[in-house]
């Protein structure tokens, strides 16, 4: 268990009225403030991004991440590449063990990927494996054309290699081999005790630095350090406490008073005084997370793409993001661009407008479409409770008011709710977002497939086609332009509304040494140090 936190309370010695952060005398306990509540704990199921920094201090993929997100040999030591860039082969490290003390072999890798793609699994997390990079075998275990496993091009020849075979080259493939999408399944344990078993501390098994040791839903998990770990020696941090922390504000308030070390969020409203108090304890920095507004093509109102264009112009997304949201997020007009700096991506229908231009033609399109003053559209904006996604649907939908008259009704959800929502399509529109697994366009892309199946509706042969053609590419700059044809495919077609580059917004105590900006927010807690 963890210690107490009583010595925090009696190292602070002031909270100023100006919300300056008091250091706090650290114990053996690291608390990380999480946002909602964790969705899954299964390691071959989450899709969270929060919850796979837990994913990712509980379990090791083939690579890691170290501090800056700087990629590093996790369990695998090293890596050979065959000379058509078609074939990686793995090399586990020599003695690496699971919590309980059984060996880590490339078998458990194997394992990990034909349960992904079983889809009895029902995970959502398939699609790295035939679309984000082709591996060959995967797209036809996923979609139920064969369950014969051994057409799989994952394999384990011996212990301690591993073998992946893909159709096309892939030279991001090193960008996913870590523990969110790759994490390895201790096979013995789950066919025990079923998917139940990664949510029991007494009987989850993980090879990562840390073990899962209490679990207390809607409120915490907490982590002790792993003693089987190959690396335990240099994993500084006994425990770790991964936080239920909703409510922004109050998360603020725990953070001031020693009781957590590294928020999950900041509040809007007070980045700018914050940074003028305690200016080295905050941390807003650019990741490679989209925001956009998601149209349910399931409904016969959005099957027109007049409505969903003249949403889309309707959203003055600087006036969104400067003045109302003023998270630091980056408007944008595009899906995939500005990530990567050599990808010259396309911009959505009207980008080139001003915004009364914009807005005009917006209102034609809806008319078109029959609605106006004497019709108005009806809709609701499915959202979570965080306190700048609230403004920002609050925001669309006073414009979509003023503009084009439409009520739009938001309705915030606790993270779980939220998705679980979008999987039963009880939304009009959807804030939606989606964090990249690596800095490019590809990562964004991929997911939009309509052969990933990512619950859009959307039904587009010619834009899996143009992802095929750029999958044939193995140099960047070739790969990049056949990306940007894709792209535009994609956002010709309006099945939602690109709104902005989210940054990320961190309160990070004095005492805790190591956290440095990621862009994908690759914070691992083994590298990380208390006083």
């Amino acid at each position: 268990m963890k210690a107490s936190k009583i010595a925090k309370w009696f190292a602070i010695t002031a909270i100023s009225l100006g919300f300056t952060a008091t250091s706090a005398l650290a114990d053996d306990t690291l608390d990380r403030g999480l946002g909602s509540e964790w969705s899954s704990l299964d390691p071959q199921v989450n899709f969270d991004a929060n919850a796979g920094w837990i994913m990712s201090d509980v379990y090791e993929g083939l690579v890691t991440f170290g501090p800056g997100g700087v990629m590093r040999p996790g369990a695998a030591e090293s890596w050979d590449v065959s000379a058509d860039g078609l074939t990686y082969t793995f090399h586990l490290r020599d003695g690496a063990k699971w919590s309980n003390g059984d060996p880590l072999v490339a078998q458990d890798f194997v394992n990990s990927v034909q349960r992904t793609l079983n889809p009895d699994t029902v995970s959502d997390k398939g699609y790295y494996f035939y679309s984000v990079v082709q591996v060959k075998g995967a797209a036809a275990l996923a979609n139920g054309e064969t369950t014969d496993m051994s057409t799989l091009g994952v394999t384990a020849p011996d212990d301690r290699t591993l073998v992946i075979e893909m159709l096309t080259p892939a030279p991001h493939i090193l960008e996913v081999m870590g523990a969110f999408q790759i994490p390895p399944l201790h096979t013995p344990s789950y066919e025990a005790n079923g998917a139940g078993v990664f949510i029991d501390p007494a009987k989850v098994v993980s090879n990562g630095a840390y073990v899962i040791k209490e679990v207390v839903p809607q409120s915490y998990v907490l982590l002790e350090r792993n003693p089987t770990y190959w690396d335990a020696a240099n994993v500084a941090i006994p425990f770790v406490k991964y936080q239920v922390t909703e409510d922004v504000s109050t998360e603020l308030k725990r953070y001031e008073a020693g009781e957590i070390d590294i928020t999950y969020d900041i509040p809007a409203n007070q980045i700018e005084s914050l940074r003028a108090s305690i200016p080295d304890q905050v941390f807003v920095y650019p990741i490679i997370e989209e925001l956009y507004y998601t149209f349910n093509l399931t409904h016969d109102v959005f099957k027109d793409i007049n409505v969903r264009k003249a949403l889309s112009l309707a959203i003055d997304r600087e006036l969104l993001m400067n003045k109302i949201v003023k998270s630091g997020a980056v408007a944008t007009f595009s899906y995939a661009g500005g990530f990567d700096p050599t990808y010259d991506g396309p911009l959505i229908p009207g980008a080139e407008l001003t915004q009364a231009e914009r807005e005009a033609m917006a209102k034609d399109l809806m008319a078109a479409a029959g609605y106006g003053p004497d019709n108005p559209l009806k809709i609701n904006i499915v959202t979570t409770v965080s306190d700048s996604r609230i403004k920002m649907a609050q925001g669309a939908a006073l414009m979509w008011k003023k503009v084009l008259g439409v009520d739009a009704t938001v309705e915030p959800m606790e993270v779980k709710a939220w998705l679980d929502s979008f999987n039963a399509g009880t939304w009009d529109v959807f804030a939606d977002d989606l964090v990249g697994d690596f800095a490019g366009a590809e990562s964004f892309l991929a997911y939009m497939r309509p052969s990933a199946e990512s619950g859009y509706n959307w039904d587009k042969p010619e834009y899996d086609a143009q992802m095929d053609v750029a999958a044939t590419k193995a140099d960047m700059p070739s790969r990049n332009i056949e990306l940007a044809k894709a792209e535009k495919i994609l956002l010709d077609d309006v099945i939602f509304a690109p709104i902005a580059r989210e940054a990320s917004h961190h309160l990070v105590s004095p005492h805790v040494h190591g956290f440095e900006p990621s862009v994908a927010e690759y914070n691992l807690s083994q590298f990380l140090t208390l006083d």
